[in-house]
């Protein structure tokens, strides 16, 4: 077992007080008459270890570090903020007050809710897309689905569908079935959601949005 050094103690003491002289008095650090630091080590053993200990984070204040996304369930009243470090912070009313991790600590590009269902859906920078689910105590991911042929930069999910719509750097728009979550074989290609006579590329999807007059659309 691990000796406890008594002396070092003293003198790291004496040293940082501010009372501490070199005259020899109550502040210098002297042992007591008759005592002798080998035998306060032999007498004086440390039993506790680092198996005693845990450092754990009991609290978070204010607004996470570098938020990099946002979404609103204007129903639940519910906000999620997305971070660059892929943490997820929800803030509800007062007490309602969770926090999640992306174990893979990509960046979150963008968040969705499935508005007044309890779910969220999260698109990472690693071209992955996360189901959560929100109806438990502590988030938990439902379902992954990863892209491999394609980056992703915007998603948009219409309100109470049940299709996620995906775009992709190379502008073409995947779909997925938010409640298998599993793509479909349709998409849309770019040079088919642009006229004809373009023939240049248009770059990637940058928004997704469905039509107020047709929701076909």
């Amino acid at each position: 077992m691990k000796k406890f050094n008594f002396r070092k103690v003293l003198d790291g003491l004496t040293a940082s007080s501010p009372s501490s002289n070199s005259a020899g008095g109550p502040g210098s650090g002297s042992l007591p008459p008759g005592a002798s630091g080998g035998a306060l080590r032999e007498e004086i053993q440390e039993t506790l270890t680092s198996e005693y200990f845990q450092i754990c984070k009991t609290v978070r204040h204010g607004f996470p570090y570098q938020p990099t996304a946002l979404a609103f369930d204007p129903v639940q009243k519910i906000l999620a903020i997305g971070t660059r470090t892929g943490a997820i912070r929800i803030l509800g009313r007062p007490g309602v007050d969770c926090y999640c991790q992306h174990e893979s600590g990509a960046a979150v590009l963008q968040l969705q809710f499935l508005i007044n269902e309890g779910a969220l859906v999260s698109a990472n920078s690693d071209d992955t897309l996360h189901l959560w689910n929100l109806r438990q105590k502590r988030p938990a991911i439902l379902h992954s689905l990863k892209f491999n042929r394609e980056r992703i930069t915007y998603c948009h999910l219409p309100f109470q569908s049940k299709w996620l719509y995906v775009g992709t750097e190379r502008g073409n728009t995947h779909i997925v079935n938010i409640e298998s979550f599993i793509l479909s074989g349709y998409v849309i290609m770019w040079n088919k959601a642009i006229e004809l006579s373009t023939k240049t590329h248009p770059g990637p999807v940058v928004h997704l949005s469905d039509s107020p007059r047709d929701e076909g659309k």
